[in-house]
């Protein structure tokens, strides 16, 4: 883990002067935490570097460090990306891997909405979360007993830049059925690549309790979990929009 403590050691976040506000109390000394990160965007870069990857983000949920769950291609197919991931302690998002994780009494950090979720940004204060008919991290906090965290992120959608290419439901047809994100990219962010130029304020809830550990647990109390989890991170939303600078933002579930 000193790879890991020493990216932490960075403050990357704080050096691009994106702020976290922490909202609700989290605590993980004496049980792993399964923070889930929102919107996509592209890198999750106002998780990672304000939370997972920042030394005062671990102080302020109590956390020594978080094991971020991507997509199994980056992390054990492309030569080099796999290595430096797996070095910062990102593992291949798969059932096995989360469980283990949890059940090892590390916290887990991952991204509902997933790859589907990407072609959804770009829009202006508009947001879409792709969590309608996504109940699998639910089950798994219901399975390990792990209470659940919402991660939102002001700014995160924008990353790569306003969205303004015609056929999107064509182009979000495609993303559902490849799996695969396919939008557009702008080039006029930082560095000439689609890093977040703007102002990313990433928001830390309060824990949602899942109970006890159920290795089988029913679709209405897996239901049930989703639907608190769900209005849990809207009032999260609208509650912190105004401090965070975009009041005029509105937050829709798809």
């Amino acid at each position: 883990m000193r790879i890991y403590q020493w990216a932490a050691g960075l403050e990357v976040g704080t050096e691009n002067g994106w702020k976290l506000l922490v909202k609700g109390d989290v605590d993980c000394t004496d049980q792993p935490h399964i923070f889930c990160a929102h919107p996509h965007g592209l890198f999750c870069a106002g998780a990672n570097l304000n939370l997972i990857f920042s030394l005062k983000g671990l102080a302020a949920v109590r956390a020594t460090h978080i094991r971020l769950f991507v997509h199994s291609l980056l992390a054990s197919v492309f030569p080099i990306v796999k290595d430096w991931l797996r070095s910062l302690g990102f593992l291949p998002c798969t059932r096995e891997n989360m469980r283990r994780t949890l059940e090892g009494g590390e916290n887990a950090a991952i991204v509902p909405g997933g790859v589907k979720e990407v072609v959804w940004g770009g829009r202006v204060d508009c947001e879409h979360l792709y969590l309608s008919d996504v109940f699998g991290f639910c089950k798994l906090a219901l399975q390990t007993g792990c209470p659940l965290v919402p991660v939102y992120t002001f700014g995160e959608s924008l990353s790569m830049g306003p969205d303004w290419v015609p056929g999107f439901e064509l182009r979000r047809k495609l993303t559902y059925y490849l799996d695969a994100p396919i939008r557009y990219l702008s080039l006029c962010q930082r560095w000439m690549v689609p890093f977040p130029n703007g102002r990313l304020v990433t928001v830390i809830g309060g824990a949602i309790t899942s109970g006890p550990k159920n290795a089988s647990p029913t679709r209405e109390q897996i239901k049930e979990l989703h639907t608190r989890y769900c209005k849990a991170l809207l009032d999260l939303i609208e509650s912190t929009k105004q401090e965070a600078g975009y009041e005029r933002q509105v937050t829709v579930i798809v």
